[in-house]
């Protein structure tokens, strides 16, 4: 009795130690693309749509990134996909809320996905003149609302990939 009790829990933290390493390896694939693409834009103005356009697609990025995390290391149920989530969606959406009111550069450079991709979809909060207000309010809780639409992304993937069968692959 006490042992199943133990591999189930050993089993529950073997998923969410996955589940967090996937997200961390989405986070810096996504980091290495928005610095593609910055390096690319520079400042030639030409290349702005390639911004908001990889922008745009990062949340479609994480959707793809749920709905391949391997089937033997996915969580299991809401008892194990809710601790993930709720985790991994409030500490990083409150490191960008403080990266974008001037935390550490540190945060700027991991959270770059992020923070470039407020740019896109809250796009009216940085067009033209901004008050203190927008501009100590409204955009770091822009930052945070990217990266909880990055995570609602991640959470559509896991949802869609949960019946995803694993293929046989016969050895000779």
């Amino acid at each position: 009795m006490i042992r199943g009790f133990v591999e189930k829990h050993l089993d529950s933290w073997k998923r969410f130690g996955f589940s967090s390493l996937w997200l961390l390896a989405l986070q810096c694939f996504s980091c290495l693309i928005c610095y593609g693409v910055l390096s690319l834009f520079g400042r030639n103005y030409e290349w702005e749509w390639l911004v908001y356009g990889v922008s745009i697609a990062l949340p479609f990025l994480w959707i793809i990134g749920g709905y391949w995390l391997l089937i033997d290391y996915r969580p299991r149920g809401w008892r194990q996909h809710a601790p993930v989530l709720i985790l991994w969606t409030f500490l990083p959406a409150a490191l960008c809320w403080w990266a974008d009111q001037g935390g550490p550069d540190i945060l700027l450079i991991t959270l770059c996905p992020q923070l470039m991709a407020r740019l896109a979809w809250f796009f009216p909060l940085f067009d033209g003149p901004q008050s203190a207000y927008v501009f100590n309010t409204l955009h770091p809780l822009a930052a945070a609302g990217t990266h909880g639409l990055l995570m609602a992304g991640f959470a559509l993937g896991l949802h869609t990939g949960r019946r995803r069968k694993r293929k046989k692959v016969a050895l000779i």
